[in-house]
């Protein structure tokens, strides 16, 4: 046993093992260790591959910010070969995605306005999408029934939105009103809401109206307080590509612009001209989102994107996992345990060991991207995945969270006053996941007061 923890449990007597027997032994790993000390505080089965859950969005942010560095941006291009004539454009648009996880109806808008803004009032042509940037995406087998929740939509070249619609709700002279956001051609909305009773605050509006797809019609029923107003909830309505055509047409044509003519699929050719360029917002702010609310789509992305900008065999995928690997590699850290699908932990065949996961949290810690990386962890009771858990640590805790039907995990770091850091990781895969979430944040707790309780006895001070 380390020296270390010997000490520890000495100290704290067996209060270790109480809070593990919540846990069957094969439930539970867990490891912890000092980023500013040396050698490990604690650990538990630590070398065993166990299916890390979200949590291993933290080995893809990682390899990532090491890669592609912080300041990495998605460029995304509009090109053609046809003439613009009296502000008519007579021929096709290329829209060249290139995986930007975070583009949205707003940096659309943007981009069709600058179009507009160079004289280009209409497009007689068709708007064809480049999707070369990824040979092929990575898979995420096992999650069919799931295929409509926002959090299995595919990774995309041109993923937009999320590919999301909003329906957004107000009231209007006393009448519940719901418009579709963007307003997508090729959808109607059929308003079947009514006035619902008055309320101090509307809550989750989801609970209040009903929303169904019947070929291009949605039909929104239900009572609508007037407490919703300014609500709004969300669908999954097409396939990437044609939420990125509709939304392309809808925002056009809301700027005053005509056409395109359809959507399709095309490579570029290397006579086009370039029409618009636009960069993305830097990775940093990227990995905030897949880190603090556990974006699924936006890690897969970048996931990707490691493959595409480091590309070894032409398939993205193999060349995604080979950059994750080189970096473990390169850094000194074992990949021995380490099984990848599509880098999310969006996968019922993902595994890494929690030994693993901790070399790459105290690597991270310790290196030029420190504060990017742990600044995009959520905060205990504060922010994202922990907002409502681990009150009584509070923000000193920044962990990220991991959640499947048959694992629970958290890892990051614990933050002393004296400024102190504790690296952690506590995985567990069980049937009885979900209703051991209590008895996990326990063992949390519990391993942040012992090393809390060892930095005053001086015992374990690096």
């Amino acid at each position: 046993m380390n020296k270390c923890l010997w000490l520890c449990l000495l100290w704290c007597g067996a209060a270790a093992a109480a809070n593990l027997v919540a846990f069957r032994n094969e439930e539970i790993t867990l490891w912890a260790a000092p980023v500013e000390g040396q050698g490990v505080f604690d650990e538990y089965h630590a070398d065993v591959a166990m299916n890390p859950a979200s949590t291993m969005k933290l080995l893809t942010g990682w390899a990532a910010l090491n890669q592609l560095g912080p300041g990495y941006r998605w460029r995304t291009e509009l090109k053609t070969t046809a003439p613009l004539q009296d502000g008519v454009l007579r021929g096709d648009v290329y829209w060249i995605g290139n995986g930007d996880p975070r583009f949205d109806n707003a940096r659309l808008t943007e981009l069709l306005r600058q179009l507009r803004l160079r004289g280009v009032r209409r497009i007689e042509g068709k708007l064809l999408l480049d999707k070369r940037a990824f040979s092929r995406i990575s898979s995420a087998d096992g999650f069919d029934s799931d295929a409509e929740r926002v959090f299995s939509v595919p990774p995309d070249t041109h993923l937009s939105n999320l590919k999301v619609a909003w329906l957004r709700y107000f009231h209007d002279q006393g009448r519940p009103q719901v418009v579709l956001d963007p307003p997508l051609p090729g959808f109607r909305v059929d308003n079947r809401l009514q006035p619902g009773a008055d309320v101090a605050a509307c809550g989750d509006v989801r609970e209040r109206v009903n929303a169904s797809i019947n070929g291009d019609v949605i039909r929104v029923s239900g009572n609508l307080p007037a407490a919703c107003d300014g609500s709004a909830s969300y669908l999954n309505v097409l396939d990437s590509d044609g939420y990125a055509g509709q939304s392309f047409a809808a925002i056009w044509q809301a700027l005053g612009g005509e056409g395109p003519f359809g959507t399709a699929q095309a490579a570029t050719p290397e006579t086009a001209r370039l029409l618009l360029r636009q960069d993305s917002d830097p990775l940093v702010q990227a990995l905030a989102d897949i880190n603090k609310f556990s974006n699924n789509t936006m890690a897969r992305n970048l996931w990707l994107t490691l493959g595409a900008q480091q590309p070894r065999s032409g398939d993205t995928v193999a060349d995604a996992e080979q950059a994750v690997r080189g970096q473990l590699q390169s850094h000194g850290i074992s990949d021995a345990a380490l099984v990848l699908e599509n880098g999310a932990g969006l996968s019922r065949r993902e595994r890494i060991s929690a030994r693993q996961l901790g070399a790459v949290l105290l690597d991270a810690a310790r290196g030029p991207y420190a504060a990017e990386f742990i600044a995009s962890l959520p905060l205990g009771s504060e922010d994202g995945t922990l907002r409502r858990r681990f009150a009584a640590l509070g923000p000193r805790l920044r962990l990220k969270t991991g959640t499947l039907g048959n694992a629970r995990a958290l890892a990051g770091y614990w933050q002393a006053p004296g400024g102190q850091r504790l690296a952690l990781v506590v995985l567990v895969n069980s049937a009885r996941a979900a209703q051991l979430q209590p008895a996990i944040d326990s063992v949390v707790a519990e391993l942040v007061e012992r090393y809390r309780l060892s930095l005053e006895s001086g015992h374990c001070a690096p």
